[in-house]
C-alpha cells in the first residue's frame, strides 16, 4: 500500500468539455472515446483533516468532505441539465474509465466500495442536492431524462458505480 491514509473516493464530472482539466480533483479523465487520465493534484494534500489548515493546498472537490478523500472526475457535461446533457455528455467509455481508476485507487489504499460515492450522494447527505447553481447533481443520473431529479435516482446511480467497481476489484483479485 502506498504511504498515507485515504478513506474515500468521490466521483464527479467537471461541467466542462471533453478536454477541460480542473485542479479541484486528483485525477481528471479527458476524451470521450479513449479517456486519458490526468493526475492533477497531489494525493498527499488530502491525507489529513483539511479543515484544520484550510490555507494549505488540497483538492477541494466535495464541499466539507475533502479530508482523507480522493476526487476523480470525467471531463464532460458542459452546460448540462438533467434533461439535456449538452454537447459533451458523459460517454460510456468515460464511466468505465472512472470505475477502473476508482478500483485501482480503492485497491491501493484499501478503500472499501461502500466508501466510494458520487458528488450527488454527498450533496444528498449534506443538503445541497439538485440542479440549481448552488446545488450538485454529479453524477445523479447516467442519461438525460425529463423527469425531475430525485434522491432515489442519485442513490441508485451511486450503487451502479459501486457494483461495477466491486466487480473490477473481484476480477483483479482472481489468479
Amino acid at each position: 500500500m502506498p504511504p498515507g491514509e485515504l478513506r474515500s473516493i468521490s466521483l464527479h464530472w467537471t461541467g466542462g468539455d471533453y478536454a477541460a482539466v480542473f485542479p479541484a480533483y486528483h485525477f481528471c479523465l479527458t476524451g470521450s472515446q479513449e479517456p486519458v487520465v490526468h493526475h492533477t493534484h497531489d494525493l498527499r494534500a488530502n491525507m489529513r483533516d483539511v479543515r484544520l489548515r484550510p490555507e494549505l493546498p488540497y483538492a477541494a472537490h466535495t464541499r466539507g468532505r475533502n479530508s482523507w478523500s480522493i476526487g476523480l472526475a470525467v471531463a464532460a457535461m458542459q452546460d448540462a441539465r438533467p434533461d439535456d446533457f449538452g454537447a459533451a455528455p458523459v460517454a460510456p467509455e468515460q464511466l468505465e474509465g472512472l470505475c477502473r481508476v476508482a478500483a485501482r485507487l480503492a485497491r491501493a489504499y484499501a478503500i472499501p466500495p461502500a466508501a466510494i460515492r458520487t458528488h450527488a450522494e454527498a450533496a444528498l447527505a449534506d443538503g445541497y442536492f439538485g440542479a440549481r447553481a448552488d446545488e450538485r447533481w454529479d453524477i445523479a443520473r447516467l442519461r438525460p431524462a425529463p423527469e425531475r431529479l430525485v434522491p432515489a435516482e442519485a442513490t441508485a446511480t451511486g450503487e451502479w458505480f459501486r457494483t461495477r467497481i466491486t466487480a473490477l476489484l473481484a476480477d483483479a483479485a482472481e489468479p
